[in-house]
């Protein structure tokens, strides 16, 4: 029974957005409270047959359809699921790549002798990570990632620098870092209001 309330609850949402209707005016266009339409919107309820037949003909639909979850729909879910892996695995190999090519370097470096600080291909494969990292969640849009991937750079990055130059006070770079992740975290935070923001005037308009 749960199931058939989500599904008609989901239905019945689909359909009002897409005749531009608020819940007050499905609500007035089937003579019911805009109260009724939210509760059956949120799955706590369900349209008796004769209220079920009135949305269908508003909706230009069938009731069967209104009671039927959407295959489309149920497709483009599966997609996306897909898709979520997909770029998971994408990430993990581009990640691994810039590990490999550290080892490759680190490798060549060692059997050649030509240098006693191979080691640092390592360090810098760190901060040659978080970029690719930060590349994939700006494309992806994940900002969460982004902000805690970019604070890694920064500091994996001094750390870096520290270790292959290592000159006089050369720790006070790790106060420059200081700043910077401050506006890291602020700049999370104003994108974070942004998007509360643009997903509260979405709300609304549905409403």
């Amino acid at each position: 029974m749960e199931d058939i309330k989500n599904i008609v609850a989901q239905n019945i949402v689909k359909h009002r957005k897409k005749l531009g209707l608020t819940q007050a005016e499905l609500a007035e266009k089937i003579n019911f409270s805009d109260k009724s339409v939210s509760k059956w919107e949120r799955g706590e309820g369900l349209p008796d047959l004769e209220t079920m037949l009135q949305l269908a003909n508003l909706f230009d639909t069938t009731v069967d359809s209104l009671t039927k979850e959407n295959q489309a729909e149920n497709e483009l879910k599966r997609r996306k699921r897909i898709s979520d892996i997909s770029r998971k695995y994408v990430t993990i190999l581009s990640t691994g790549l810039v590990w490999l090519i550290a080892t490759l370097i680190f490798v060549v470096l060692e059997v050649f002798s030509l240098s006693s600080s191979a080691w640092l291909c390592f360090v810098y494969a760190l901060p040659g990570s978080s970029i690719v990292l930060i590349v994939f969640s700006s494309v992806w849009g994940k900002y969460w990632h982004m902000a805690f991937v970019v604070s890694i750079l920064i500091w994996t990055l001094t750390l870096a620098i520290f270790l292959t130059f290592n000159f006089s006070d050369s720790w006070l770079l790790f106060i420059i870092c200081v700043p910077l992740q401050i506006l890291v975290i602020l700049w999370y935070i104003f994108r974070s209001h942004r998007r509360g923001e643009k997903i509260k005037n979405e709300n609304s308009l549905s409403k």
